[in-house]
């Protein structure tokens, strides 16, 4: 019992000593001092909330740091004169020169436009038509984002914003923008006459003409700047009023039928186009600002009224997409005969190039010269492309022998079926009869630019001629195949091309695509407890082997 306190009085009698001794006080500043500096760092560079905090804790950590040098300076002094102090002096200037090179390298690619985007989809990547218009922009625009910085429910629709705005004004020197906290800048929020936020007020600099843009998109952003300097989006027109394919989704919940054309329709708009529907049975006409008209899997008749309507517009030098079925109605094949086109019947069954074994289901395939280059007919829309499917597709091709094609009219092929196909007059029974069947290759899609109607009537408008692209199916353009394959560069592209913005004709970004890791309950607890425990007993069994390596 003695012993022990004995001992336990020489302990007590250490503590006190170490209390008095500034040593123990320059030691425990200088632990503290690096851990609070550290910290500081960490939590400033990461987290944006708490910087005012991190900042408190950085000039803690420096001032217990200049303490504990003043308090024990011989120690310190000792310390980095011997072997542990060269070590630690080497390590803390490698560390530093490491970050250094690491803020220098990151500093460098944030001043570079060039970006990397290495997801499946190029979800990150500025679609070539926002290029386009930001590196054709010649006045200045600016963009007056409006949000309350410390409201937490808009907190990750601002980070979109800002990351969107960067892109763009990397993209041109033309383009600024700037964040504007409403609530404390009432004054300029006034000046914007922005009563409702987050908004983003796009702002032609010269003219002061503004465009307010509530929805944080990149087509939305586009059009911002369009409207603001006053660039006149070219509007398409989609016929509606005989069953045809068209707006399908629901505005309370979203949800878009697989036989709709939104998916369609919404990528026109991404490529900076305006969308309208047209009723000719209300409107009488093709209305003048039609840059294109669209009609796409209809199932009534035109009426003599209709008809005369869309022959006029094609007079007129129009521009017409159609997509119709082997079960088309009359009336659009007698408009199309009109300007040399004739459309089939009966659905094409191909046996080398389907879907699936599906000879009904034919496919265009690049690798196959199923695609007509540009080369050949001046159309650039399939040059891109690499493999396009149709769903119950039928035959287009001219209503006279090319030969005998008047000089003012020009056929082009898109894209063709293999010679192992043919017209299917008994769809219920896929089977090649040479006694009844007509053996292919067959145009699926195709041009027609025309200077007047095969029947001699000419165009009227001056130094243009009517430009029609048909094709042979509507299934591949609605929203159930739209995002299959090349399906939507097709009809975007042709799009493009009667609009004549052909630096559009492009392969553009995808959607960005859901991808979910489905694991059961085993699987999860694995990669919870694996993630747990694996990487720590790594390290140690790597410490226990250099430690055995060094004894």
């Amino acid at each position: 019992m003695a012993r022990q306190s004995d001992r336990r009085a020489a302990l007590s009698l250490d503590l006190l000593e170490s209390l008095k001794s500034t040593g123990f006080w320059s030691a425990i500043g200088a632990v503290v001092g690096v851990i609070a500096t550290v910290a500081g760092i960490v939590v400033f560079l990461t987290v944006d909330e708490l910087r005012n905090f991190a900042v408190s804790v950085l000039i803690i950590g420096l001032v217990l740091l200049f303490i504990a040098l003043v308090l024990s300076p011989r120690a310190i002094a000792v310390f980095m004169a011997g072997r542990q102090g060269r070590y630690g002096a080497n390590i803390a200037v490698m560390t530093l020169a490491f970050f250094v090179i690491m803020i220098l390298i990151n500093f460098l690619l944030f001043r570079s436009p060039t970006r990397v985007d290495v997801t499946a989809t190029r979800v990150f990547s500025l679609s070539q038509q926002t290029v386009q218009v930001l590196e054709t922009l010649d006045k200045p625009v600016r963009a007056n984002a409006f949000f309350v910085p410390t409201d937490t429910r808009t907190a990750f629709d601002q980070q979109q914003a800002e990351d969107l705005l960067n892109e763009f004004s990397r993209r041109s020197s033309n383009f600024a923008y700037r964040f504007i906290d409403p609530e404390l800048n009432r004054s300029v929020a006034v000046q914007y006459d922005v009563r409702d936020y987050p908004v983003v007020v796009f702002e032609d600099l010269e003219t002061e003409a503004q465009q307010s843009i509530f929805t944080l998109t990149e087509q939305d952003f586009v059009t911002g700047i369009l409207v603001a300097t006053g660039v006149q989006q070219k509007r398409i027109y989609f016929l509606t009023g005989h069953q045809e394919a068209a707006f399908t989704r629901d505005p309370a919940t979203g949800e878009t039928d697989e036989e709709g054309l939104d998916f369609a329709l919404q990528g026109m708009q991404r490529d900076n186009y305006e969308v309208r529907s047209l009723n000719l049975k209300q409107d009488g006409q093709v209305p003048e600002d039609a840059a294109i008209l669209i009609i796409a899997g209809p199932k009534r008749d035109l009426d003599s009224e209709e008809m005369d309507a869309i022959m006029g517009y094609l007079i007129g030098g129009g521009k017409m997409v159609i997509l119709l079925d082997p079960d088309a109605p009359d009336s659009y094949r007698q408009l199309l005969a009109e300007w040399g086109l004739l459309i089939g019947k009966n659905p094409i069954a191909d046996l080398i190039s389907n879907v699936a074994g599906e000879a009904k289901s034919p496919m265009a395939q690049k690798s196959n010269a199923q695609f007509v280059s540009s080369g050949l007919t001046g159309v650039p829309i399939v040059d891109q492309l690499n493999v396009v499917f149709f769903t119950d597709a039928t035959a287009v091709q001219p209503i006279i022998p090319m030969e005998d094609i008047p000089p003012y009219m020009t056929y082009g092929s898109l894209t063709h079926t293999t010679p192992a196909s043919w017209l299917e007059t008994h769809p219920e029974e896929v089977n090649y009869d040479p006694g009844d069947d007509l053996q292919g290759p067959f145009d699926v899609g195709a041009v027609i630019q025309a200077g007047g109607t095969l029947t001699g009537q000419p165009v009227t408008a001056d130094d243009t001629v009517a430009k029609i692209v048909v094709f042979g199916d509507s299934d591949f353009a609605r929203n159930k195949f739209f995002f299959s394959q090349d399906n939507s560069d097709l009809l975007l592209n042709s799009v493009n091309w009667l609009a004549e913005d052909y630096e559009l004709i492009s392969i553009r970004p995808k959607l960005i695509p859901f991808r979910e890791l489905v694991v059961n309950q085993r699987e999860r607890d694995f990669i919870k407890w694996s993630s747990w425990f694996v990487p720590p007993v790594i390290m140690l069994i790597l410490a226990i082997f250099v430690w055995w390596r060094r004894r």
